[in-house]
């Protein structure tokens, strides 16, 4: 066994970093947030078609979409490019928003345009 002379320092010993973990479990939470508010989504698929609905479940490589005017769709997750809340979608207004947004601004110009 070595002794420790004074002004020798021990040899650190090296630990091994544990890797970070590989599920955080974020998109879950993400997920289930959205399916018990109901909240209308929006999923941008690879090709650039938009859906709208609502999530009702998830699994890990689906999701179900409920459509108002539409049927109800199951995308793969493998298809879908990214996401948003239908409420964050800029520059387009809703049927109910418009008449009181013309009422006030009757001038206006659009908020975005092609």
């Amino acid at each position: 066994m070595p002794q420790n002379r004074p002004g020798q320092q021990q040899p650190m010993q090296m630990r091994k970093r544990q890797p970070p973990p590989t599920e955080t479990h974020a998109e879950i939470y993400y997920y289930k947030k959205q399916i018990d508010a109901h909240t209308p989504m929006v999923l941008v698929l690879q090709d650039g078609e938009e859906i709208e609905g609502t999530i009702e479940w998830y699994d890990r490589g689906a999701l179900k979409i409920n459509r108002r005017s539409a049927p109800n769709l199951l995308v793969l997750k493998r298809n879908i490019k990214y996401m948003y809340k239908a409420e964050e979608r800029v520059g387009k207004v809703d049927s109910d928003d418009r008449a009181e947004t013309h009422a006030d601004h009757e001038t206006s110009e659009p908020a975005f345009e092609n």
